[in-house]
């Protein structure tokens, strides 16, 4: 399944992508965010490219239907890679989760507008089990989607002291 969202920070692009670049400020973040256990796994930077591996746990925050309980734990071990290229402003979100079938790939872009920056978010969810695997996938793109959202209000707190360094 195909999902969007989108992101606004009021920082110049150039300042939000070095932010993206600096692991302190994912490791901030996600313990801002509630995250427990959280882990840095790798952090490279060369030639303009950055990739940042994290792992972490996190509750899940939706409802859960009946049908898909026996799927889905009430906390999840996430591994997540944000890898980000300067010249083109574009990066790749890729998403395992221990104990789920499920896998997340998201496709990010950075555009400036007006001295703000957007950050469109164009993810696909994929869950691997029978018969029930869309609406599984539904129910993880929703609790993707508040996450993002509150991702976006977390960013919003930190930008300001990791973005003001680059500009």
């Amino acid at each position: 399944m195909q999902f969007k969202e989108q992101n606004r920070y009021p920082f110049p692009l150039d300042a939000v992508l070095k932010t993206f670049a600096n692991e302190d400020y994912f490791l901030a973040k996600y313990q801002l965010a509630g995250a427990k256990q959280i882990e840095l796994i790798e952090s490279t930077k060369q030639d303009g490219r950055s990739r940042i591996t994290i792992r972490r746990i996190v509750d899940l925050d939706v409802d859960i239907p009946a049908f898909a309980r026996k799927f889905v734990p009430h906390t999840i071990t996430v591994t997540q890679t944000d890898s980000w290229d300067s010249a083109t402003k574009t990066g790749r979100l890729d998403i395992d989760f221990k104990g789920m079938p499920a896998e997340v790939k998201c496709d990010m872009t950075l555009t400036d507008q007006g001295g703000e920056t957007v950050l469109d978010l164009n993810f696909s969810v994929k869950i691997n089990v029978p018969l029930v695997g869309e609406k599984l996938a539904a129910v993880v793109a929703e609790d993707l989607k508040q996450k993002f959202r509150s991702d976006s209000t977390q960013a919003q707190k930190l930008m300001g002291e990791f973005a003001s360094r680059y500009v």
